[in-house]
């Protein structure tokens, strides 16, 4: 995620990270009200209303940063101490930089033992243990899935391979997708993929974007069917199946969540929410009728797969719930994959009995040297094993390697959940 300093520019950027569908005009408004008070130099009205555009991108790091800048800059400092100290004891670091209210802000003797706790948040906490590795770099794999035998499958936004790892053997091409693969699952005779010929995908076409869900055999690799979202700009990113065949499907562009019946020959557009804004991963619990969904930058919700009504955690643990990329079920509580985030971290979401409220969270792992940007992963038994190199931070925007950057081998890491 991009931190950015306050311009006309970066007002014109706030529209572009910030997407959604039915907020998105209200906040397009908050944001330009927000750039004519910068222009003019009306530092209150300007905090007033990032302060508003918060409220509707409650862990948008971009919108909090420049109200700290903000605070500043009206000469509120004690304030922006406060939102600098929050995000501090959240677990976060903050690049409080590049501006010359930042130099005011950094000077302040307060700021010190902030400073100085965003300081120890970088540092690197876990152990690295590394299950699989193979020295592919040019995959930007983003999916992970493993069968009932434990053979493991991987997904290429890149080219749209499917690896198959079986045993200790050297994995061999699996199948091919006709796009980039976002997120996998087996069920039964079936591999399940959400698939998108856009972004990072090498045969990407601008002009006929398409995302799909698709079933490929799961023995042999031979594509069953593909189903294409009929509406216009979607972006498929995470995918789940129930028992009985019913398929899952986040929209990371036009925020909804898609479903298609068991058997069924659509998908169709499940649940819409004015609160969502960039979904992500989703995480079903059968058991207890929920499905669970993060999002990038308004945080975690619980929706009732029998009524489709939407509800949003509360954070009583008061955690920084946005940048949360694959979202797990494990024991009745949540596995998420912050890396949106800086540091970026694999942590432990502990809900209450009624999965209404969030009532720990904790950071099991973060900042491995070993990782270039973690993504997906999956729990096997009481493990969870995860995609540790996407390798996303090493291209630019136009999808080439970025100068200096190093791709890293394919690496599959494990996290025991048990201790």
């Amino acid at each position: 995620m991009k931190f950015l300093i306050f311009s006309t520019a970066a007002f014109a950027l706030a529209f572009i990270n910030c997407p959604a569908k039915a907020s998105a005009a209200e906040l397009d408004d908050i944001m330009s009200l927000a750039s004519d008070a910068f222009r003019a130099e009306d530092w209150d009205a300007l905090n007033t209303h990032l302060d508003a555009a918060q409220e509707l991108r409650a862990y948008s790091l971009y919108l909090w940063r420049n109200r700290i800048l903000a605070r500043v800059m009206a000469g509120r400092e004690d304030e922006a101490l406060a939102l600098a100290e929050t995000a501090a004891r959240r677990g976060l670091v903050l690049n409080l930089s590049g501006h010359e209210a930042f130099d005011i802000l950094t000077a302040l003797p307060a700021y010190s033992p902030i400073a100085a706790r965003m300081e120890s948040n970088a540092a690197p906490i876990g152990q690295a243990r590394i299950e699989r590795q193979d020295e592919q770099t040019a995959l930007l794999p983003e999916a992970l899935a493993y069968d009932k035998q434990q053979n493991i499958f991987v997904g290429s936004v890149r080219t749209g391979a499917i690896l198959k790892f079986e045993g200790k053997k050297a994995p061999k091409l699996f199948t091919t997708a006709t796009g980039g693969v976002f997120d996998i699952e087996p069920r039964g005779k079936t591999l399940w993929a959400v698939v998108n010929n856009q972004l990072a995908f090498e045969s990407a076409d601008p002009e006929a974007p398409f995302a799909s869900v698709m079933a490929f055999h799961s023995k042999t690799g031979v594509i069953k069917r593909e189903i294409r979202v009929a509406e216009e700009n979607a972006l498929l990113g995470d995918l789940e199946v129930a028992k009985d065949g019913t398929i899952y499907a986040t929209d990371s562009t036009t925020p909804r969540i898609f479903r298609m019946e068991p058997k069924g020959q659509t998908l169709d557009v499940y649940v819409e929410d004015s609160r969502f804004a960039n979904l992500q991963g989703i995480a079903l619990d059968e058991k207890n009728d929920r499905l669970f969904v993060a999002d990038y930058l308004t945080g975690l919700f619980v929706i009732d797969t029998n009524t489709g009504a939407v509800h949003e955690l509360n954070n009583t643990a008061d955690a920084h719930l946005g940048g949360t990329d694959g979202l797990y079920l494990y024991e009745g509580d949540l596995i998420g994959i912050q890396n949106g985030t800086s540091p970026r971290r694999i942590v432990y979401i502990g809900l209450n009995d009624d999965a209404s409220s969030i009532t720990s969270f904790i950071s099991m792992q973060q900042s491995l040297e070993e990782w270039n940007e973690p993504t997906h992963g999956v729990v096997v038994d009481d493990e969870f094993r995860y995609i540790a190199t996407s390798n996303w931070p090493s291209y630019d925007e136009n999808w080439n390697v970025r100068e200096g950057a190093e791709l890293q081998p394919l690496r599959i890491m494990t996290l025991p959940l048990k201790q």
